[in-house]
């Protein structure tokens, strides 16, 4: 039986859109997270949910971010599919 979720942080519990980016600290490594959701020089806000994290994937903008270049773009793509999301982008309406 799943242990109810406490509020802290280290808790598991299923990652949806609509948790917020700190979520996602739990499949990427340090550097790779800190770099997402902060977002530096990117040409947008740093993403406030994961919702908009699949949003900036799916707009192939994740490497706009600066330091996330290929290697940690693919680190993103992995942790969003052990997360539980499709490892293909929805395509852009």
């Amino acid at each position: 039986m799943d242990k109810p979720a406490t509020g802290d942080p280290h808790d598991p519990h299923v990652i949806t859109p609509e948790c917020p980016v700190d979520c996602l600290g739990a499949v990427l490594s340090r550097v790779t997270f800190n770099l997402l959701a902060r977002a530096y020089e990117a040409p947008f806000d740093p993403p406030k949910t994961v919702g908009d994290v699949l949003k900036l994937r799916r707009e192939h903008r994740l490497g706009q971010i600066s330091g996330l270049g290929q290697r940690r773009v693919g680190e993103i793509e992995v942790g969003l599919v052990f997360a539980g999301f499709s490892a293909q982008p929805s395509p852009s309406a």
